[in-house]
C-alpha cells in the first residue's frame, strides 16, 4: 500500500464526502507527501542588514533535498522565526523553497496567524505559490485548543486552499485532537506533546481512528523512543543540521536495527543536550552550527532574538566534533 495523499483525493473526499484511505500517487514530487518519512523544519537565513537572505535560503533548500530519505521540507515554522516575518515573507520563502526543491521534494508551509493576517490568507499564499500541503501551527491562545474553537481554527484553513493538511501538537487534549484529525483533509500530525506518554496516547487514538495519518514526531530530544514506539517520522528544526542522522535514525529503527539505531543516537546526543538545553533560541544555536561546519556564510537572526552568546559557542562546537559533524 502507498501510504501518500494528493491533492486531488482530498478534492474528491470533500465532495463526496466519504473516507479515503491511502491511494495511488500521482506523477510528480510537488503532488504528494509521503506519510513516511523525515521532514527537516528549514531554517531562515538573514543577511548583514537582517533581510532574508534568498540565495542562502535557495542553497539550504537544495541541500536538504539532496540529502537521501528526506521526503519532504517544511517552511515557515519557529525554525524559520516565522513570528518575525511579514506574511509577505512567509509566502517567498514558500515561493523560494518551491523554486528550489519543490520539483523533487514536496514543500510543506506552516500557517501561523497575527494580529496582521489570518491563517486564512497564508493558506491561500502557501497555495497560490506551489505548496504540497500546509501545516497548521499551535493555537495562540488557550482557549483555541478547546475542542469547537480549534476545529473552527482549522476550518477556516479548509475554506481557504483545498491542500491537505497536518496539525502541529502541543496543547490539545487527546480527545480533541483525535476529533480534529477525524477529518479526511488532515494528513499528518506533527507530534509535540513534549511527554512520550501523551505521544503514545495520543498516537494511539489516531490509529483506532482506521485512516492512514502519519505521526512525525517533532521531540528531537527522545526521538528513538517515538520511533520505537511507532512513529512515522520526524519533522524537526535540528533537521536543518542533521537530515542524514534523523533519516539513519528512522531506517534503523524501521528495520529493528537497534544496535545501529542506538549507535546513530549517540551522535544526535550531544547535538540535543547544546542545541535544547534550557535558556536561549535552539535554532538560534543551529544557526550557528551551521555556520560553523561551513554550509551557512551567516548565523543572524531578527530581534527579539540574540546571537548565540559567546560562552555558549564552545560547547556547541565541541557537540558538532563528537556528532561527527565536524572535523576534530
Amino acid at each position: 500500500m502507498n501510504l501518500s495523499f494528493t491533492r486531488r483525493v482530498f478534492l474528491q473526499a470533500a465532495g463526496l464526502g466519504v473516507a479515503t484511505r491511502a491511494c495511488p500517487v500521482l506523477a510528480g514530487a510537488s503532488n504528494r507527501v509521503p506519510l513516511k518519512g523525515v521532514v527537516p523544519a528549514a531554517l531562515t537565513p538573514f543577511d548583514a542588514d537582517l533581510q532574508i537572505s534568498r540565495p542562502e535560503f535557495r542553497r539550504h533548500i537544495e541541500a536538504l533535498v539532496a540529502v537521501r530519505g528526506v521526503t519532504a521540507i517544511m517552511v515557515n515554522g519557529a525554525a524559520g522565526q516565522d513570528a518575525a516575518l511579514s506574511r509577505d515573507e512567509r509566502r517567498l520563502l514558500v515561493a523560494e523553497a518551491v523554486a528550489a526543491g519543490g520539483s523533487r521534494t514536496p514543500i510543506i508551509a506552516a500557517l501561523r496567524e497575527t494580529k496582521d493576517f489570518g491563517l486564512e490568507e497564508l493558506a491561500h499564499d502557501a497555495e497560490i505559490e506551489g505548496a504540497s500541503a500546509v501545516l497548521v501551527m499551535p493555537p495562540p491562545e488557550k482557549g483555541d485548543a478547546e475542542k469547537e474553537r480549534a476545529q473552527a481554527r482549522l476550518n477556516r484553513v479548509f475554506e481557504a486552499t483545498d491542500l491537505p493538511a497536518a496539525i502541529y501538537q502541543t496543547a490539545y487534549s487527546t480527545e480533541t485532537l483525535t476529533k480534529l484529525v477525524e477529518s479526511q483533509r488532515v494528513f499528518a500530525v506533527k507530534e509535540g506533546s513534549g511527554d512520550p506518554a501523551a505521544f503514545e496516547r495520543n498516537m494511539r487514538s489516531i490509529r483506532a481512528l482506521g485512516r492512514e495519518v502519519a505521526i512525525w514526531s517533532t521531540n528531537s530530544r527522545w526521538l528513538l523512543a517515538d520511533l520505537a514506539v511507532g512513529a512515522d517520522g520526524v519533522l524537526s528544526g535540528m533537521g536543518s543540521v542533521a537530515a542524514d542522522l534523523h533519516v539513519a535514525l528512522a531506517e534503523a529503527v524501521w528495520h529493528s536495527d537497534l544496535v545501529t539505531a542506538r549507535q546513530v543516537n549517540d551522535r544526535l546526543f550531544p547535538l540535543t543536550q547544546v542545541f535544547y538545553r534550557p535558556g536561549g533560541d535552539p535554532h538560534t544555536r543551529m544557526k550557528h552550527a551551521l555556520k560553523q561546519i561551513g554550509r551557512w556564510k551567516t548565523d543572524a537572526v531578527r530581534p527579539p532574538l540574540q546571537p548565540v552568546a559567546d560562552g555558549e559557542c564552545a560547547a556547541i562546537d565541541r557537540a558538532l566534533r563528537e556528532s561527527g559533524l565536524a572535523r576534530t
